[in-house]
């Protein structure tokens, strides 16, 4: 069964640009990764230093298998260089 992941982000006011070759870095990865279906990159209209991922998965098991490289070998420490906290992580099943 395919699963959605939202992550949200707050993003340093200062650090956008940085944040967004960090971002385009990070996202060939995930879109590239096996069971990854769509990957949306957003920034709310309404404030900028919010943005979102809208990831659909093939399958739980894609989806924390990404997880546990992003955590581990495929961890991004530059990302938390324009992070000004830690992400949101929400996960749904598609029904």
């Amino acid at each position: 069964m395919s699963i959605v992941a939202v992550v949200d982000f707050r993003i340093r006011p200062d650090h956008h640009e940085r944040a967004r070759t960090v971002f385009q870095t990070m996202l060939s990865q995930t879109r590239a990764w096996e069971g990854a279906e769509s990957i949306e990159w957003l920034q709310d209209r309404d404030d900028p230093d919010r943005w979102t991922l809208y990831e659909r998965w093939a399958s739980a098991e894609h989806e924390a298998s990404y997880r546990t490289f992003r955590a581990h070998e495929g961890a991004m420490p530059e990302l938390r260089d324009v992070l000004a906290g830690a992400p949101t992580l929400w996960r749904f099943d598609r029904i």
